[in-house]
This record gives structure tokens, C-alpha cells and sequence, in this order.
């Protein structure tokens, strides 16, 4: 927003949120119905949305309560004086000012998300959704979804590189979902518009990013092959240990009850030398005593961390010395963990509150791996571990505290909490190779034919160890199976965990499997593709750069066609709102020497009623109103807006029905839009941003210069240059060429005004306004500097005096 506007500001508090702070900014809308049954049905875009009491739109900023409809009213989220060419408008007062303001809410959506139950390798482990969500240490709240902000979370995209993940959302959803099934690994339940990577022909080099509910048993999944491993680093202990405190018992002269009768006595009005006297001790102490029981400074407990000295630690009252501060991630710490992972376990002495003990628990006939575990603790920690022979186990027995909970920290306690530690999701490869080779010797099995297969009863250890796998070169197969809730073990019945994970791969291609194999990619083969109804949350990220991320390992879409302007849902894609009156709005344009007023920036067909409010004060002063809209239109609205409004850019961004049904709106609503639009008398300019591989084909330019030429020739149609921008950066910028092909297409379409934006100075002349009878140069333009302009005030051609139509004065 420009600072020239700061006077007119009252910022709303940033500690209400949002949704209620808009709720209060409402007065009853003019663009509605009232039904029976405290129903509404709204008309401010086409979706007409039928709002039951207590309801809102699709837009979330027109709702319904009591049978009538409430609108926006009395604030503005942006606010900023823009050049008309801007907008984009080429025949409306070329080189003037349009003060521009933004509402909140639009009336396009989408929902891309995956149920909470679906995996994505992250920095801090293979983790579901939903747990990656409750790793967010702020979440927004708004009207139909929660935003998570997670701190130092990366994930892995499909350059297999670590991209920051910016934000988990998560929101209600009720429909269908659906469950993708393939092969080798589990499957994958989600939205169906939500977009995959796959291919139809396995030969194909580049997978193609296509909607779940268009996948077929034809399809393959893609997952990328090559990953990047970073170079030596190290484990801080310190940092792991820290969240851990024991409590201790405060050595005192005074128990609890002589507390309790030194305080019952002193509220008699015993005197410090009569209690001394009473307990043997001198009456100073006493008044000691009593001073800090009075103050509520007495204390039977203590609680302590850890303890930091001369870059080791070790807990309070722990035996010196520590253990080191930091560890590097060497091949011998690597294969602690994984023998830890596969055999270890801490338990807590029952005796000794804050001791916890470490074992190693082999077969009995597992010397060698004993040893090597005793060899390898010595040499990392410095500690003499016994081993111990029992009846069915060889144990390696730890009795050092903060190693044992630095071991519990990072992996786990027990079986059913075991996962890998977070370091190794992004270690050097031969600490990852020693991780699993360790823990394959512990609780694996190796077979002649190659194949590796490991079991276990924790989900995010099963998770884990695949993703390894396939870090070092290895696609992995990883199978869920139910078992019974007990089973006999040596003559008694044992009560058993309910879900077993199996992991397996090959490290040789002595048997035949049905995924193939790209330069890039693994290629894994659909099962079954499935539909089934769905209430509750689902979940989705957005990811920095290249906008996507694995899922259950395979590569998927970033989150994106993020709702324009939905400060309702994301902080961050738009500003807060702001009070302010359309005398406040006025005064501001006249300040700025603006001679148009815009609603833009979200859709203003929604907020249609305050637009109106804020043109009527506009017409007192002689300046124009003007919306730059998406075209999502009713004949209610523009009748509504029509006295007011001069001017109405529409964006036409698809001459593909399947493209505008995945924002929520059919195409021919927009085509009708124009049509109604010129019919009615606005000025109208039509806008499609070309975008690499979405709508930059020949056939669909000609489409749309054609049906716009139907309506009118004399409509402006503007082709603009696509910049790669917040979810879209994985889309190239749209080269001048391509541009200027489309102008051509326009023109030969029989256009008379066709311009390309985006690109100042690499369009040929593109961007300038010829006459199209004579040719000659009417408007010069350079971006959004405006060198000359010779059409006449009565809007005609100085040469051949034809009429050009636009708002000229």
C-alpha cells in the first residue's frame, strides 16, 4: 500500500482474530433473496450459493443469519494508487491513476488434501499429516481451515533436496475421497482433484502431474530416485537431553509434618526462641525457617535439568564425568542407533526415580554383535558395558543415565515408539549405509536372492527404515498386517501388538518386479483405484521452490491454487483489514490525482454492496469506478453495479471446461459474463495470463481470440507474460515468443486490439495502440509509462478519423 494513505488507517487489533473482526464489519446485503426456512440465496456471483441460517457463501465473507444476508462493509484489506495500464485498461485515460482498493473472500476454492493418516518424509521423520500439522508452533485459525506454522520443518521434493515447508493446513471436508492403491506400498487416500505424478506409458521420461480421480490401473506412480546426502555432522547431545528434568528430594533437618506443626505453632503466636527450643535449635535459624516457609520459598523437591560442564553434560547427582555435548555422526554412532533400533531398550529403575538403564537384548547365539555394541560404546562414550548372559538373550547393559535418555530421546523407548533418528534422514550416505546394515544385522534377514526384509511393530520405524532404503538406491516394498492379540511364546499366551510393519527391497535384480525403472524415477504400477465418502480432516503443505513433496513416498503437488486474497485462510496472502469510510476512500483518490476507483486484487463481485458505497461518493467528485473481476458473474450484480462502473476487466484464463471446474466455476459462466458485460454497456477488456503447458496451445489461443471476436472485435484482448509466483514456481516464466505468437493469433483472429504485457520492450509493438484502418500509433507505451498518446478527446484517429473505442477524457 502506498504511504501517502497512512492518514486514513485505523488497523484492526492484530490479537482479534480475523473471521470475528469481519464479522463485525458487515451491514444486510442488497444482491439476495429470502427463502423459506430462514434460507437466502445470494446473486453476487454466479454461484448463487443457497445459504442456510448460521451459513456463508463459498466466498466466507457473505453470511447468513436470522434469514438475512450480511455483506462487507466499512473496510478495506488493500489500498493503493496503481497505473490504469495496471488493471490492465489500454483504452480507458491512458497514463492516469486508478486508486485501487481489495476486499477479503473469493469465490473460486479448491481442495487438494490428503487424509491425516498419509506419510511425507520431513526433516524430523517420516511422519503423518497430522502429526506434521501439530508440529506447527502457531496456527491461524479461520472460518473452514487451520494453518499450521511450522519452524526448521524441510521435506524432501522431487529433485530429492530439502525445500522448507512454509505452512500444513487443515480443514473439514466432507465428499468423496480417493484411495489410490499401488503396488509395493500403502496406499494413498486424498481429494480427487488432489495431483499426483504419474505416467501411462512407463517409457515416458517425465511423469505428468495429473488429478487422483483421473488415474486408471493403466497408470504408474512416480518416485524420485536420486537424493542428496550432506556432509560429516553431529549429534547434539545437549540440545537432545535438554526438554528432560528430574526432581529431586531436598535434603532438610524438617520434614514435612514439623513444616506443618512450625506453621501451625506460629499462627498461636510461638515466638522463634520457643520453637527453637522445642526442635533443638537456635532461635536465628528459626526465624530462617519460618522466613522462607512464610514466603512460600520452602521446598521438599527440586527440579533439575541437565548439566553443562567443559563440553560434556550428565543430569544433576549423575556420577561424573558426562558424556560429550556433541557427537559427530560417525559410522560407529551409526551403528549404535541401529542396533538400538533393532535390539535396545531404556527402562526406568523403579528404586531410583531419575536412573534409567540401556540394554542391547541379542539372541543368545549373537556374541559377535554383542561385543561389537560393548567395543562400540566404549569407544563412542567412553563407557565399560557389561555383557550380561541370561536364558534366552545376551545383553549389553548400560547404567549410565543421560546415555540412556539420549537413546530414548532420539529413537525411542520401546518397540512400539522405535523410529530412526532424525540425523539420518539427512546424513552422509555411508552413516545411513552403516544405520541400516547395523540394524538389518540386529532384526533383519538377508537372502541369497538379494532380498533384505525387516519387521517391525512401529509405523514410524517401518517409515523410516524404507525411506533410507530408498535414499541409498533401493525401492522398497513396505506391507501392513493385522495380528491376533495374543500368541504362545515358549508354552504361555503373551499379549501381542495389533499392527505389524514389514519392510523389504532387493539389492540385486535376481527377481523379476512389476514397477519399472526411468533415468529420474521408479515407476510403480496401480493395484486398484477407489472412491469412497469421507468426513473429517484433511490435510496438505506448502512447500518452498519446486512445490511438491513425497507421499507415502510418492512425488505429489504442492497445495496451490491458493485462494486469491484469503487473508480467511492464509496470513501471508493477504493484509489485515482496515477501517475505513468511502469519504476516507474518495479523499484518497483526489490526493493521489487518481481519476478511477477499482475494486480489485479479490473478487469485488462479492462485495459488491460496499464497491456501490464507495462509487456513489466517487461519482460526486467526477471520478469513475472500474473492477477488475474474474468474470464469475450474475446479471443481478452487473445490473446492480452498472450506474456505477464504467469500466470491467475480465480474465478469461481457459478456453477449457475441465480447467475452470477445478477453481469451481463452469467456463461458459465466464463466456456468458462477456457477452452480458459488452451487452450492457461497460467498457470491456479481456485478459488471458498465458501459462507454459496449461493454455499456450495454438488451438486454445485461437479459441479464445475467436469467441471474444464473436462478441466484439473491438474488445481488448491482452496476452500476458505468467511470472512464476508464491505455489506456482515450478511453472516456467512464458517466453516473449510465446506471447507474441498469441498476439498474432488474436490479430488473425480478426481482433483490432490485441496486447501483450508483462514483458516491457520484448513484445515488437505489442504494447502500443495502432489505429486499425491507417495504423497509425495512437498510444505509446513502454510498460507502464505512457511517452505519448494522440487520440483525439472525442476518441478518433488524428490521421483517417476513425473512432476508437474506449473512455478517452
Amino acid at each position: 500500500m502506498s504511504t501517502q494513505l497512512v492518514e486514513i488507517r485505523k488497523p484492526i487489533a492484530g490479537d482479534v482474530p480475523i473471521a470475528r473482526t469481519l464479522d463485525a464489519l458487515v451491514r444486510e446485503g442488497a444482491l439476495y433473496e429470502k427463502l423459506d426456512g430462514n434460507r437466502v440465496r445470494c446473486y453476487a456471483c454466479a454461484h448463487r450459493c443457497l445459504i442456510n441460517d448460521g451459513a456463508r457463501g463459498i466466498c466466507q465473507v457473505r453470511y447468513n443469519r436470522g434469514g438475512k444476508l450480511f455483506v462487507p462493509h466499512g473496510y478495506v484489506a488493500a489500498l493503493n494508487p496503481d497505473p490504469t495500464e495496471k488493471k490492465p485498461f489500454f483504452h480507458i485515460l491512458p497514463g492516469s491513476t486508478t486508486l485501487t482498493f481489495g476486499m477479503l473472500g473469493c469465490d473460486l476454492h479448491c481442495a487438494n488434501c490428503f487424509t491425516g493418516d498419509v506419510r511425507v518424509v520431513t526433516s524430523k521423520g517420516a511422519l503423518p499429516l497430522k502429526e506434521v500439522f501439530a508440529l506447527g508452533e502457531r496456527v491461524q485459525r479461520t472460518h473452514d481451515a487451520e494453518i499450521a506454522y511450522p519452524t526448521d520443518l524441510k521435506t524432501i521434493a522431487a529433485s530429492g533436496t530439502w525445500r522448507k515447508v512454509r505452512k500444513v493446513f487443515k480443514h473439514h471436508y466432507a465428499g468423496p475421497i480417493t484411495s489410490i492403491r499401488p503396488f509395493y506400498l500403502p496406499e494413498l487416500r486424498c481429494t480427487p482433484e488432489h495431483r499426483v505424478y504419474a505416467v501411462l506409458n512407463p517409457n515416458d521420461p517425465q511423469p505428468q502431474v495429473i488429478e487422483a480421480r483421473a488415474l486408471t490401473t493403466a497408470h504408474y506412480l512416480a518416485i524420485p530416485k536420486h537424493y542428496a546426502f550432506s556432509g560429516s555432522q553431529g549429534v547434539d547431545v545437549h540440545a537432545a537431553l535438554q526438554p528432560f528434568e528430574a526432581t529431586y528430594r531436598v535434603p532438610h533437618e524438617f520434614n514435612t509434618n514439623d513444616i506443618q506443626e512450625i506453621i501451625a505453632a506460629s499462627a498461636q503466636g510461638a515466638t522463634s526462641r520457643e520453637l527453637g527450643a522445642r526442635f533443638g535449635k537456635r532461635a536465628d535459624y528459626m526465624r530462617h525457617v519460618r522466613s522462607k516457609v512464610q514466603r512460600g520459598l520452602w521446598r521438599n523437591e527440586r527440579v533439575e535439568g541437565v548439566a553443562l560442564e567443559d563440553n560434556t553434560v550428565r543430569f544433576w547427582k549423575e556420577r561424573r564425568p558426562g558424556i560429550p555435548s556433541v557427537i559427530p555422526l560417525t559410522d560407529s554412532l551409526a551403528r549404535l542407533f541401529g542396533y538400538y533400533c533393532a535390539e535396545g531398550s531404556v527402562t526406568k529403575d523403579k528404586s531410583r526415580p531419575n536412573s534409567f538403564d540401556l540394554s542391547f537384548s541379542f539372541g543368545p547365539t549373537e556374541a559377535r554383535l554383542a561385543a561389537e555394541t560393548q567395543r562400540l560404546m566404549r569407544q563412542v562414550f567412553g563407557i565399560d558395558a557389561p555383557v550380561l548372559q541370561r536364558e534366552t538373550t545376551r545383553t549389553v547393559a548400560v547404567s549410565k543415565s543421560s546415555v540412556a535418555v539420549l537413546f530414548q530421546s532420539l529413537c525411542g523407548s520401546r518397540a512400539s515408539d522405535k523410529r530412526v533418528p532424525p540425523h539420518f534422514f539427512d546424513a552422509p550416505r555411508n552413516v545411513v549405509e552403516s544405520f541400516l546394515d547395523a540394524y538389518i544385522q540386529g532384526d533383519g534377514h538377508r537372502y541369497p536372492n538379494g532380498k533384505i526384509s525387516v519387521t517391525t511393530i512401529s509405523a514410524d520405524l517401518a517409515y523410516g527404515i524404507a525411506y533410507l532404503a530408498l535414499k541409498v538406491g533401493y525401492l522398497p516394498s513396505l506391507y501392513e498386517n493385522t495380528l491376533p492379540a495374543e500368541k504362545k511364546i515358549q508354552g504361555r499366551l503373551v499379549k501381542q501388538a495389533k499392527r505389524q510393519f514389514t519392510v523389504v527391497w532387493y539389492t540385486s535384480d535376481a527377481v523379476p518386479r512389476r514397477w519399472r525403472e526411468a533415468e529420474d524415477y521408479y515407476l510403480v504400477p496401480l493395484r486398484e483405484i477407489a472412491s469412497e465418502n469421507f468426513d473429517g480432516a484433511v490435510y496438505n503443505m506448502e512447500v518452498d521452490e519446486e512445490h511438491n513433496y513425497l507421499a507415502n513416498f510418492f512425488l505429489v503437488k504442492n497445495c496451490q491454487n491458493w485462494d486469491i486474497s484469503q487473508t480467511l485462510r492464509d496470513a501471508d496472502a493477504g493484509g489485515m483489514p482496515e477501517r475505513v469510510t468511502p469519504e476516507q476512500i474518495v479523499a484518497a483518490a483526489r490526493r493521489t490525482g487518481a481519476q478511477l476507483i477499482g475494486s480489485s486484487y479479490n473478487e469485488p463481485l462479492i462485495t459488491s454492496e460496499w464497491a456501490v458505497e464507495v462509487f456513489k461518493v466517487a461519482q460526486q467528485h467526477s471520478i469513475r469506478g472500474v473492477y477488475v473481476s474474474n468474470g464469475n458473474a450474475t446479471r443481478e450484480a452487473l445490473e446492480y453495479i452498472r450506474p456505477y462502473v464504467v469500466g470491467y476487466k475480465i480474465d478469461l484464463k481457459s478456453m477449457r471446461d475441465k480447467n475452470y471446474r477445478k477453481l469451481g466455476m463452469p467456463l461458459q459462466v465466464v463466456l456468458d459474463s462477456i457477452q452480458r458485460v459488452k451487452e450492457m454497456g461497460f467498457w470491456l477488456e479481456v485478459v488471458t495470463l498465458v501459462i507454459p503447458g496449461f493454455n499456450d496451445s495454438n488451438e486454445e489461443l485461437m479459441d479464445a481470440a475467436q469467441y471474444i471476436r464473436s462478441v466484439s472485435p473491438d474488445i481488448p484482448w491482452h496476452v500476458t507474460a505468467f511470472h512464476p509466483d508464491y505455489q506456482m514456481t515450478d511453472t516456467g516464466y512464458t517466453p516473449a515468443a510465446t506471447l507474441i505468437r498469441a498476439a498474432e493469433i488474436g490479430q488473425e483472429a480478426g481482433l483490432h486490439y490485441v496486447y501483450a504485457g508483462n514483458l516491457p520492450g520484448y513484445v515488437k509493438n505489442y504494447e502500443n495502440t495502432y489505429c486499425p484502418k491507417c495504423n497509425t500509433l495512437l498510444v505509446e507505451r513502454y510498460g507502464y509509462r505512457i511517452p505519448q498518446v494522440r487520440v483525439t478527446r472525442d476518441g478518433k484517429c488524428p490521421r483517417c478519423g476513425k473512432t476508437i473505442p474506449g473512455i478517452w477524457v
